[in-house]
């Protein structure tokens, strides 16, 4: 087994046959290409044939060279298809695997590579034997395989109680296909929380990959009044919440959970089996997902950097070095 950059369309269409069956919408080719002229694409190789693969960003900042998720894209994987159904040989797999990215990515020319795994890697073994830090984040994942009441029931009182308080005050949350809207929210919702956002990636995102066929957006309205929307891209059985915003000036407590309420309704609807909340560390947003009913999932983000710079970061991102 071998771990190489992709350089023909003929692997990479091979490897989106792969993340098509195992990987998420955040593997696919076409949600990299967008960020293509500072994608690393790397494919894992046994028998000359490619098996899975995974893709970091790498830019400068401060004149120091970051590799680390692409913008907006919760992990980086890797994919891969193991064809076995042998618990131990599907494990040994695994672990060759996390071995050989832990090595390739060591040998990157890197001042900081900083990625998260995907929440079906547990063996992070072989990155902390390569003296990588490894640490815990978390999302929230729902099961749309149970019916629409049993989800409702599982949520938490506060959040039922903002979705009947929105109803009753005439709040009305509709699938809508305006993605200006969205970004207008979006800017918004930074703009007050004091936070930037790179708005190249975000009309991206918007403009040149979200379609009918891989997005849905649900937005609540008071009369003509867009409150908050919420946009969430999918494929397989994922439907993942991407993008959210808020008017602070026509707020309403419910609307941005009617939003999201109806963003779960239709995810199921599609045929969709779970909903990722892609989660956060910050508590009020933690709390705020977990009203929904999702399980808590753990998933691993590794870090390393160059000496020393890691002993300065130990001091100013203690919690990631």
């Amino acid at each position: 087994m071998e771990i190489k950059q992709i350089e023909n369309d003929q692997d990479r269409k091979k490897y989106d046959e792969i993340v098509k069956e195992s990987g998420s919408i955040f593997n696919t080719t076409r949600w990299l290409k967008l960020f293509e002229d500072r994608i690393k694409f790397f494919g894992i190789y046994e028998n000359e044939k490619i098996k899975g693969g995974f893709a970091l960003y790498c830019e400068k900042k401060f004149g120091l060279k970051i590799c680390l998720n692409p913008p907006f894209t919760p992990y980086v994987g890797p994919v891969f298809k193991v064809d076995s159904q042998n618990h131990v040989h599907i494990m040994s797999k695994w672990k060759e695997v996390s071995s050989l990215m832990a090595e390739t990515v060591e040998n990157l020319s890197f001042s900081i590579i900083t990625f998260s795994l995907g929440y079906n890697i547990i063996d992070v073994q072989p990155f902390i034997w390569k003296k990588f830090k490894v640490i815990p984040e978390f999302t929230y994942i729902l099961d749309l395989n149970q019916e629409v009441n049993g989800i409702y029931k599982n949520m938490s009182p506060e959040r039922r109680n903002d979705i009947t308080r929105a109803i009753k005050d005439g709040v009305i949350a509709r699938k809508i296909d305006d993605y200006g809207l969205v970004k207008s929210l979006v800017l918004k919702t930074f703009e007050r929380q004091g936070k930037k956002i790179n708005l190249t990636w975000l009309e991206k995102i918007l403009f040149d990959f979200a379609t009918p066929e891989n997005c849905f957006v649900f937005a609540s309205f008071k009369g003509t009044k867009a409150i908050s929307a919420m946009l969430c891209i999918h494929n397989g059985s994922y439907a993942h919440y991407l993008l959210g915003g808020y008017d602070e000036s026509s707020k309403h407590r419910g609307a941005g959970v009617l939003s999201m309420w109806e963003g779960i309704i239709y995810a199921k609807s599609l045929g969709l089996k779970y909903f990722d909340f892609e989660g956060s560390m910050v508590p009020e947003i933690e709390k705020y997902f977990r009203g929904f009913g999702g399980v808590l999932t753990p998933y691993f983000r590794v870090n390393k950097a160059k000496l020393p710079l890691e002993i300065f970061l130990k001091f100013y991102k203690r919690e990631l070095f």
